[in-house]
């Protein structure tokens, strides 16, 4: 009895690291229970479901690094300094440029990254 308990719990490994992933957190329990061993380096190493909170933070941690920051600012406060191919655009004092891109503010380090994601874009 004991056994089943402490494999129940253990499954909750597995079943918590999928469920991030975008897993299903009961088939995930489950299977964790039954297997843990090979559950666990299942779940840590398969790859998550787009729109899942692993992939979001990915894909956010991505953007970060080619220089684009997501601003938390709404966009209807937005008053545009001029418009680079049907993208408003406005520059910040510390020389960034915030603009509108596919309906979401996006922070740029300067307008030279602006046009070059607007050509990538077109491309």
């Amino acid at each position: 009895m004991e056994i089943l308990i402490v494999a129940a719990l253990i499954g909750l490994i597995p079943a918590f690291v999928a469920q991030k992933k975008g897993r299903s957190f009961g088939l995930w329990w489950f299977y964790g229970a039954a297997l843990f061993i090979v559950a666990l380096p299942h779940a840590l190493i398969m790859k998550p479901k787009e729109g899942s909170e692993e992939a979001n933070k990915r894909k956010a941690l991505e953007m970060a690094s080619k220089g684009l920051t997501p601003v938390r600012e709404p966009a209807v406060d937005f008053v545009a300094d001029g418009v680079i191919g049907n993208t408003p655009y406005r520059n910040e004092p510390d020389g960034s440029v915030i603009a509108i891109a596919s309906g979401r503010t996006i922070k740029f380090k300067n307008r030279d990254d602006l046009e070059t994601m607007l050509r990538g874009a077109v491309s």
